[in-house]
Parts: C-alpha cells; structure tokens; sequence
C-alpha cells in the first residue's frame, strides 16, 4: 500500500483534495508532483510575513503544517494563512487553514481564530466545533481515498481539467 509513503496528513493535500481529489491520489500513488510554475514562486516570494516574523513549521502526530504567522492577542492566538492570487472558491483554503490548525493545536495553545489573507482582503473566522469537524470529516476522506489502488471516481471539470497540469496523468480526462 502506498499510503504508507505519507505518514501525515498536510493541509495542502487537503487544499488539493478539494479542488480535485484525483489530484491529490496521482501525487501519492504515481509520486507525481507539478513542477514550480512561474506564479507558485511568485507566490511563495511574496507571502512572507511582516518584518521581524517568520513562518513556523508544525509536526505533531496529525501531520505537518507551515504556518504563515500567528498573531497574539491577551485572550487567545489566531493562525494566519497567507495567498498572492485571489480565488472563485475560497472554501479549500479555508479547509486548508482549519487543518492547519488541527495539526498545529497540539503545540501551540490557546488557537481560537483562523484568518486567510488574500491580497488586500482579510477574512477572520471563530473555529467553531462545526468547521473543525467538517474539516475532520475531509481528512478523514482523504486517509480512505489513499488507502485505495484505483484513482477515486469523479465526474471531470472541464473548465478545471482542460488547464490542469496532472491531466496527463489522470484516468478520468
């Protein structure tokens, strides 16, 4: 079984399960993996965070997480996930910031707030009980979908397919 190449979970699988779970199965199973485009790197260059922070990187036996930045306030800590390009669906980075949060809580206390930046905007949101367990629910999903030698049965996006780069990988394009 393949699965077992990945011991944890990251909020990245996550991300990319949502948007295609197809995608998320050929990276684990065939060990394939997008080459860095010219806008991932833009990306990863100027997502850093503010002057005299750094991103905190997260094991615990949840998974593995890359924290943008964490903010204090007196009552509680807010985990802050950072993206250059504005998006149609924000939902898989939500899920990506809640699983963050997930794997994060074991070592870092008092987490109570999650906030996506996206260019100039901001969204802030309460962790509510709901969202971590819907989260829980995608994750868990995700752990049974690896588990499998056959490719998960979706039915193909062509608007997201036809520029998708693991299209020549996948069973279903």
């Amino acid at each position: 079984m393949r699965y077992s190449l990945i011991d944890k979970i990251s909020p990245t699988l996550i991300k990319q399960y949502s948007y295609c779970p197809v995608i998320v199965w050929i990276q684990v199973w065939l060990s394939v993996q997008e080459p860095l485009t010219d806008s991932m790197a833009i990306g990863r260059k100027s997502i850093k965070p503010p002057e005299g922070k750094g991103q905190l990187y997260v094991s615990t036996s949840k998974g593995a997480t890359l924290i943008d930045e964490v903010l204090e306030n007196n009552d509680y800590k807010t985990l802050v996930e950072r993206k250059t390009y504005k998006s149609h669906n924000y939902s898989r980075y939500i899920e990506q910031v809640v699983t963050s949060y997930i794997i994060a809580k074991e070592k870092i206390h008092g987490i109570r707030r999650v906030k996506l930046v996206v260019q100039d905007s901001e969204r802030e949101l309460e962790l509510s009980e709901d969202l971590i367990k819907d989260v829980e629910n995608i994750t868990k999903l995700v752990e049974e979908m690896l588990k499998s030698e056959k490719p998960p049965v979706t039915k193909p996006d062509l608007k997201k397919c036809i520029s998708c780069w693991y299209k020549r990988y996948c069973p279903h394009y």
